[in-house]
């Protein structure tokens, strides 16, 4: 894993590893909290806070200097980025540093060019990790040789590599001479340059077939750093070189073994995609469910994960054998928690059932998890067309009347599958049902149907869909949640919706993830599109000065037990203070984790338990760079949204590390302890209690 804190220069200054005060010369830490409760305050104004945040950055003290400075990059508005590429040319590093990291900060919360790539290769030599890193975010292919320059140096060797990354995953492609350095890189005695560039060879934008590449990336497998062997199979999975790693050595069937669950999970998926790999997949099954009933809970995301591989795979001999193992365990006897239990059976009986000749769902529907959980497998094998038409329009019946809008939302994602393969009245039923789902009151309802409704138009072609076009222009003008206003505005756009383009032009003024929607449809459109003056969201109903100076900690009681995660107000003084009033209130108590994603995240805290709600208000974003802290390593814990200022209550728990996260969203602390229970959680499982204790 690699240690951040130990290749900061300069900028650690700023707030890394953490440093929340500075130490005057002969003297006891200085209190900075005033200082940061005023930037905080500016920061919320957005455009409004600029000029204030602009002569701090100009006139104050070095602490002041560096905290306005990340606060200009959070803001990213044009005369923000004017003040931080003017900032590059100070002559202290530390100033340098801030404002290259800052300048990271409004490229990726945007998504934008920002026209940096000659000033921060100018400021390399000055600024040192912190440039290389905004170089990643906010460079443009211009600054690749500077990165593969700085991949020469020990020092800045592992940042230059994960800005090559940070190039993959902006869908920018890597040069020749970037992709060899990268490859020498991966034989680095340095444990930190193999995992980045390892990591970075993995997310290359779409990556030539290279031998020399797959070569590299096999020697990795035996990397004695867990993540750098999860990366190197993820990487040769997603240059679809499994068969050709597996030709030149390569034995990824071990890998689903690995004492490291989150290498086997990784090796699942890689190996998923060849037909001997679902064999190897079927045998490695059923050692990790042993893994399990031996108290190895982890396991359980390997057998989860295998059996989602082999769903379409049942018909093979080894596998259904395999699978059918899997239901047939005593539960009194097992020492599995119902929970694990019921998902490891539940999907095994949807893949068993659907290699049947004759598949009867209510096989499924009838297995022991609750009926959010259960019924949306369901509503998979129906968008699967397994069933006789008779049995899909009866199952997609009883989930779309279900009571449970999780459930009805999981029957909208059917819908289009029932649309292309069922009769004229299915469709005339279909198309009652979108309307009343465009409609719909709840968010996770609407969300599925907008989903649903691009798929349909696709569907329909050329025919008439004047029905459809009325119901998503309606919603498209009237709609203020930001991540659903978005969607129905990308849909008008999509399919040319002329009528729509009042809507659009609506939506200009309004939050920033809705604004920018607004102006994508318009663009679409035909229409000319403003420059984005989004609205500064309203601050969050939360005191800052409450956990600002102070030591928060947050104690999660999770079914599976208790996660201590320390917080961290210095760099996310919105949302740490958005979290502890939450907790105050009892709003976390009982909420389920809605989000798992083996080797990436888990994810909670939304009330309606779909990853559609929130507490009715929104934060600004607050994301950190390299001086702030580790940031999504494993541990790390943040917050979710849809786009810039558009987060809430939901935050997320890394189960690995992930650096495209970092920079992009808020994170506001690390798991002290509880990581090996946080890796644990499955979808369904609960916060008990949540509470919170301050420290000065």
């Amino acid at each position: 894993m690699l240690r951040r804190c130990l290749l900061l220069v300069a900028t650690s200054v700023l707030a890394g590893c953490p440093r929340p005060t500075v130490a005057p010369a002969g003297g006891a830490a200085a209190d900075d909290t005033a200082l940061r409760l005023r930037v905080a305050q500016a920061e919320v104004r957005r455009a409004g806070g600029v000029a204030e945040l602009g002569d701090l950055a100009a006139h104050g003290d070095k602490r002041a200097r560096l905290l306005a400075l990340r606060g200009l990059g959070r803001i990213g508005t044009p005369p923000a980025v004017a003040t931080l590429l003017g900032a590059l040319g100070d002559r202290d590093p530390d100033v340098i540093g801030a404002a290259a990291g800052a300048l990271g900060l409004a490229a990726s919360l945007d998504d934008a060019d920002l026209g940096a790539t000659p000033a921060l290769i100018a400021a390399l030599s000055r600024g040192g990790a912190a440039v290389l890193e905004a170089l990643g975010r906010a460079g443009t292919v211009d600054a690749q040789p500077a990165l593969v320059a700085a991949l020469s140096d020990a020092a800045l060797a592992a940042p230059a590599a994960l800005a090559l990354a940070r190039h993959g995953r902006r869908k920018l492609a890597l040069a020749e001479p970037s992709r060899r350095a990268l490859v020498s890189a991966t034989s680095s005695s340095d444990p930190a340059v193999r995992y980045a560039a390892v990591y970075a060879l993995a997310r290359e934008h779409q990556p030539p077939s290279d031998p020399d590449v797959i070569a590299a990336l096999v020697r990795r497998l035996g990397d004695p750093d867990a993540e750098t062997r999860a990366q190197a199979i993820a990487a040769l999975g997603r240059r679809k070189a499994v068969a050709a790693a597996r030709g030149a050595g390569a034995r990824l069937d071990t890998a689903l073994l690995d004492r490291d669950w989150r290498v086997a999970v990784e090796a699942v998926r890689a190996l998923a995609d060849t037909d001997d790999g679902k064999d190897a997949i079927a045998t490695a099954i059923v050692r990790r469910y042993g893994d399990l009933e031996r108290g190895d809970a982890t396991s359980a995301h390997v057998v989860i994960e295998a059996e989602k591989a082999l769903a379409a795979a049942a018909g093979r001999p080894l596998v259904r054998a395999a699978l059918t193992s899997l239901t047939a365990h005593d539960a009194a006897a097992s020492a599995v928690p119902p929970l694990t239990r019921g998902w490891i059976e539940c999907l095994a009986i949807a893949a068993v059932v659907r290699a049947d000749p004759d598949p009867a769902l209510s096989a499924v529907e009838q297995c022991p998890l609750a009926d959010h959980l259960r019924l949306p497998i369901v509503a998979d094998l129906i968008a699967a067309d397994v069933g006789s038409l008779a049995t899909r329009r009866t199952a997609l019946a009883r989930l779309l009347h279900h009571a449970e809008p999780r459930v009805r939302a999981a029957g909208f994602g059917a819908l289009p599958a029932l649309w292309k393969t069922g009769e004229p009245a299915d469709q005339r039923d279909a198309a009652q049902t979108l309307v009343a789902g465009l409609t719909a009151s709840d968010a996770n309802v609407a969300s599925a149907a907008v989903d649903a409704a691009g798929t349909i138009y696709d569907a329909i072609g050329t025919a008439d869909h004047t029905w459809l076009d009325t119901a998503v222009i309606a919603r498209a003008a009237t709609e203020r949640d930001p991540e659903l206003a978005a969607a129905f505005l990308e849909l008008v756009g999509k399919h040319a919706l002329t009528a729509g383009a009042a809507a659009c032009r609506t939506g200009l003024a309004g939050d920033p993830v809705r604004a920018k929607a607004a102006a994508a449809c318009l663009k679409a459109l035909g229409e000319p599109a403003p420059e984005i003056a989004p609205s500064a969201p309203a601050p969050p109903p939360v005191d800052i000065s409450a956990v600002l100076g102070k030591r928060p900690r947050w104690h999660v009681v999770t079914s599976r037990g208790e996660i201590v995660i320390q917080l961290r107000p210095d760099v996310a003084p919105w949302a740490v203070a958005t979290i502890v009033a939450l907790t105050r209130k009892g709003f976390y108590d009982g909420l389920e984790f809605h989000r798992v994603v083996p080797n990436f995240v888990v994810q909670g805290g939304d009330p309606t338990e779909s990853g559609a709600g929130g507490p009715g208000f929104s934060i600004p974003a607050e994301p950190a760079t390299q001086a702030d802290g580790p940031g999504y390593i494993a541990g790390g814990v943040g917050i979710a949204d849809a786009g810039r200022d558009s987060g809430g209550s939901q935050w997320f728990v890394m189960h690995s590390r992930a650096p495209h996260l970092d920079g992009r969203y808020t994170w506001i602390g690390s798991v002290d302890t509880g990581q090996k229970l946080a890796d644990a959680l499955l979808v369904g499982d609960r916060i008990l209690r949540a509470t919170i204790d301050i420290a000065p």
